[in-house]
């Protein structure tokens, strides 16, 4: 997928001190008007240990394009870790983000798609778990091994 090192994304203890670095970061979009994909490449001072905070609070920006489905910033990421024996990264968000937005088959499939990307790609791993709390979402269908593959969209370079 994304050619970055697999950062430590897991709280680190109150002693250690941030490991802030310039990246260069892939953010994905769903255009809602056209229905199709876009990412933007973008550098960012990254603390390691919150880069999936810094990639949701892209994904939640609505700056961008008035097209552009973002995220809604009433959930927050909880939790964030890479099952080392398995691959899968586990995201969980404090309450379910379809709850606070209107979202059709399409919209749901095309932000869904928008956060498995953008994470899948800066992280480098190939499997996401979303969870709402302490339910695992299924999203659109079954999930029969427990998450998502992840699958780089047909996307173009945004150019404003």
């Amino acid at each position: 997928m994304g050619q970055v090192e697999k950062p430590n994304i897991e709280n680190k203890s109150k002693d250690d001190k941030p490991s802030i670095e310039d990246r260069k970061l892939r953010v994905y979009f769903f255009n809602t008007a056209e229905l199709k994909h876009y990412y933007i490449n973008k550098t960012i001072s990254v603390d390691e240990s919150d880069i999936i905070g810094v990639l949701t609070k892209e994904l939640q920006n609505n700056s961008y394009n008035k097209d552009f489905l973002s995220l809604t910033d009433k959930v927050e990421i909880k939790s964030a870790k890479i099952d080392e024996t398995t691959g899968v990264l586990k995201v969980v968000f404090s309450d379910s983000y379809v709850d606070h937005m209107t979202l059709g088959s399409n919209t749901e499939s095309g932000l869904l798609t928008s956060l498995i990307a953008t994470y899948g790609f800066n992280l480098g791993v190939d499997k996401i778990a979303i969870y709402f709390n302490d339910e695992p979402y299924i999203g659109l269908g079954e999930l029969p091994k427990g998450y998502f593959t992840v699958e780089e969209p047909k996307a173009e370079i945004y150019k404003p």
